[in-house]
């Protein structure tokens, strides 16, 4: 009998070990896994970190190309035609690409006064739709004598590659108008929209305020909220917003991050459905003449496998 139990003590011996080496191998390859995955973490995180510096290269180089240009809003496209460029040396490359949004165009014809089924001729169309129709904002409030236009569709002609047409002018938005009149080769044409949400008469920031959205608008920038408070009198109030959201489905854009009285301009009850434009005051309160958005996606490789992209949003003014 003793041998007997000699053998079954032998055994079970043999039986912890193969437990003991068991669990062993499963905490080595538990232990290297999560070493690799620490490895594949660290080098992800790093070519993240790589990639931002390379958009925000990319914002730098869309900046002096801008400062280049005399009149952002003369362009024929929106956003403006896009730049790309390679940095570095294989495998150390990185690559950005860099494009610009536009909150406004200009004329590119005269519209005589008087005229009121002319098509109204401008550099481009581009993200004035959707809608198919609208109202357009034709000068700058504060310096020259502006007009609120109405138009039905959008198209070309071959006299002219984006226009809008049929034209009602003169037109009045909740009761705001502006003045019937020619306008020259150049004037700044801007989209219209309306307030969705009333706001009290103070400098109060806000955390968000809703509008009606519309695709001409930037993520971030500048607005100007028209009224009237005295009959007959526009005024305006100029606000900033650091970012945005939209629904597309119920046709909302929210600004957030809302500062009011920008720019010296003051307060005022401002009622669901005024008008508001992405309009800079056209230097009369110290306003630069122009805004825009750029927008970097900077790439870099990663070493285990595919890219690492990131994004940067810049709205910029001069």
């Amino acid at each position: 009998m003793k041998p007997l139990q000699w053998q079954s003590q032998r055994g079970a011996s043999l039986l912890i070990v193969v437990a003991i080496l068991l669990i062993v191998g499963i905490i080595g390859a538990v232990f290297v896994s999560l070493i690799g995955n620490e490895s594949f973490t660290a080098m992800n995180q790093s070519a993240g970190l790589l990639a931002f510096g390379v958009a925000d290269g990319g914002v730098e180089f869309e900046q002096y190309n801008l400062a280049q240009n005399v009149d952002w809003y003369r362009s024929t496209t929106d956003p403006m035609p896009s730049s790309n460029r390679t940095l570095g040396t294989a495998p150390n490359t990185g690559s950005f690409t860099v494009s610009t949004n536009l909150p406004a165009t200009r004329l590119r014809r005269r519209i005589p006064n008087g005229v009121t089924n002319a098509d109204i001729c401008v550099y481009t169309t581009a993200q004035f739709t959707p809608p198919a129709a609208g109202y357009l904002q034709i000068g700058d409030i504060g310096q020259d004598p502006f007009e609120f236009v109405h138009y039905n569709n959008i198209g070309a002609s071959p006299g002219c590659a984006a226009e809008f047409a049929g034209i009602t002018r003169n037109q009045a938005i909740s009761g705001v108008t502006g003045t019937a009149q020619a306008h020259e080769r150049g004037e700044p044409v801007y989209p219209v929209t309306t307030l969705l949400d009333a706001l009290a008469n103070n400098c109060t920031a806000l955390a968000s305020l809703r509008i009606t959205n519309h695709p001409k608008f930037l993520t971030a920038g500048t607005l100007s909220i028209l009224t009237n408070t005295t009959p007959g009198t526009v005024a305006w109030e100029e606000i900033s917003y650091t970012g945005s959201t939209r629904d597309l489905v119920l046709g909302v854009m929210t600004l957030l991050g809302v500062q009011r009285c920008r720019n010296g301009t003051a307060s005022a009850a401002q009622f669901v459905g005024n008008p508001i434009t992405p309009i800079l005051a056209e230097g009369t309160l110290g306003t630069p003449d122009y805004e825009a958005e750029i927008v970097s996606t900077g790439t870099t490789p990663v070493v285990v496998v595919g890219s690492a992209n990131r994004v940067i949003r810049k709205t910029v003014q001069r």
